[in-house]
């Protein structure tokens, strides 16, 4: 347990050496308080008895020989043949903080200047630490690394936090799938309906307790439980290993033309050929006066599909070879008919219209407590795509509708990455444009998108543009460190120099409801995981 401060400096604020950032000071320690000195250690440093700033210990402690040289013979052989040498120097330690602002009157701010020599630095108490850094609200995470007094809070209320979307980003191993289920449990139990894409068929299981992590768990105060209100779904055109689970598939009609020519890679040809297909299918089948607007525009705009214009992908198929390629030459034709090759392999998939299957119930999904995985882990690419940009369609439509009454919604996306990535940006930007949408106006009707990524390189830069409240966990690829350096402007370099060693389930957490990046450890899931207990 953290000890009451009291109150006595731990150090003092050292001399600068040439080219040291303004952020940044050392302090030197005696030996006796060394135990004292830990990093991510909240300190406050009295400058001339008319300032005080605020710091966080980010490098060290360092131990240096007191009288003699670190080279010296007698500091080497102290140390080299310590077990017939019981005489060791005297020695000191040195250690850096990262200066996190001014302190006045329990809060802080910007500062422009730097603690003098000899400022003592006075450890913060657990109180202090979790009222400066903003560690409020209802959704526990964990604790602050290094206090076990400290826990990590996200506000549910707030919608500057969760309807302003989250990334959680890290390696294979790191405890980012924990953290994601750390979020479905926190949200379910304060009013959320939590979707989950489940890309590995990790979280098909939460309905049951946790079996390994129990003493782990009574380190938080916490024990093994299971979500009440659950349930699993999975496309036709897969499988799934939970018991029960119920199938589904989508309706063709109802698909965002543009979003499916995306994920199914039409060529510019065939997307010519596409798009005229889906404007005879609407004119064939919408009974209302015929819309300007395509399927994408509407979908921008906020308004569903008309009613009426109801095909399936069989109707779609018929139509190009009966209606569409006899009016063909050349290179147009050849076009349609790879077309129809795709759609044929679409329609064999059988995620579109099969009998005998009803369309996902998106509307029972919006429950609030209610925790609903959609299990894609057995199918292909292509069709994980496609179910993703359905789902996500058809949540931010029923959100829109202002006669529905939805509670606070979260809908997580396990590995967003292969969803939509950095190397198709350029061809995705009607999917782009589908999650930006969404990002701006869903966060007005508490629609919080979660990503979840190890590769996070790969993702583009807008989905980090999107997520306000990032969760990042040891990651240890350079590539993938610089994309979120390149994004994260407020994490000091001393900070980001310790991610990749962060152990599993600590996490540095940046999010508006903090006054400024905080490390975590991240408390575990009291629910089962599938390929983890």
């Amino acid at each position: 347990m953290l000890e009451k401060s009291i109150q006595q400096p731990i150090g003092f604020v050292h001399f600068d050496t040439p080219g040291m950032k303004n952020s940044v000071c050392e302090f030197l320690i005696e030996s006796t308080k060394t135990g004292d000195v830990f990093r991510n250690r909240y300190v406050k440093i009295d400058s001339n008895s008319t300032q005080t700033f605020l710091g966080r210990v980010t490098e060290g402690p360092f131990f240096l020989p007191e009288e003699v040289d670190r080279k010296s013979a007698f500091a080497q052989t102290s140390i080299l043949r310590g077990n017939k040498f019981p005489v060791v120097p005297n020695y000191y330690a040195l250690a850096r903080l990262e200066i996190l602002g001014q302190w006045v009157e329990g809060r802080l701010f910007y500062t422009n200047t730097r603690p003098v020599p000899k400022s003592p630095v006075i450890p913060l108490e657990a109180a202090e630490v979790q009222k400066l850094i903003g560690l409020k609200g209802d959704l526990l995470l964990g604790r602050l690394l290094g206090y076990e007094d400290v826990k990590v809070m996200l506000d549910e209320n707030d919608k500057k936090i969760l309807p302003r979307n989250i990334g959680v980003f890290g390696t294979v191993g790191s405890g980012k799938s924990n953290t994601a289920q750390v979020l479905i449990e926190e949200a379910s139990d304060h009013g959320y309906a939590v979707i989950v894409i489940d890309i590995e068929g990790e979280y098909i299981n939460m309905d049951h307790p946790t079996q390994e992590l129990a003493d782990k768990l009574s380190e938080f105060g916490l024990a093994p439980s299971k979500l009440k209100d659950f349930q699993v779904f999975y496309p036709v055109a897969g499988e799934t290993n939970r018991k029960g689970a119920k199938p589904f598939d989508l309706e063709f009609s109802s698909m965002d033309p543009a979003i499916l020519s995306e994920v199914l890679s039409f060529t510019e040809a065939q997307e010519r050929v596409f798009f005229e297909l889906i404007n005879r299918l609407n004119s064939k089948s919408d009974k209302k006066k015929k819309s300007d607007e395509d399927g994408a525009l509407r979908f921008l705009l906020g308004n569903p599909a008309s009613e009426g214009s109801k095909y399936t992908i069989a109707t779609a198929i018929k139509t190009l070879y009966g209606d569409i390629i006899p009016e063909q030459k050349g290179g147009e034709k050849f076009a349609s008919y790879t077309l129809s090759k795709k759609l044929a392999m679409l329609r064999r998939s059988k995620i579109f219209d099969e009998p005998g299957f009803d369309l996902l119930p998106v509307g029972s999904l919006l429950k609030a407590n209610r925790v609903s995985v959609i299990d894609i882990s057995g199918c292909d690419d292509e069709v994980r795509n496609l179910v993703i940009a359905w789902i996500l369609r058809r949540v931010f439509e029923l959100k829109l509708d202002r006669k529905k009454d939805t509670p606070k919604t979260l809908l997580m996306i396990e590995e967003a990455h292969t969803f939509v990535s950095r190397e198709r940006h350029e061809e995705m930007g009607a999917t782009l444009e589908m999650i930006r949408t969404i990002a701006r106006r869903g966060r007005k009707r508490w629609l919080s998108l979660c990503f979840i990524s190890q590769q996070p390189s790969h993702l583009p830069g807008e989905i980090f543009e999107l997520c306000n409240t990032r969760i990042i966990h040891a990651i240890r690829s350079e590539h993938n460190l610089q994309v979120l350096k390149a994004t994260g402007g407020d994490i000091a370099e001393e900070v980001w120099g310790s991610i990749p060693s962060l152990g599993i389930g600590q996490a540095v957490i940046t999010s508006p409801q903090f006054t400024h990046p905080v490390q975590a450890d991240i408390r575990p899931a009291k629910t089962k995981r599938e390929l983890a207990d």
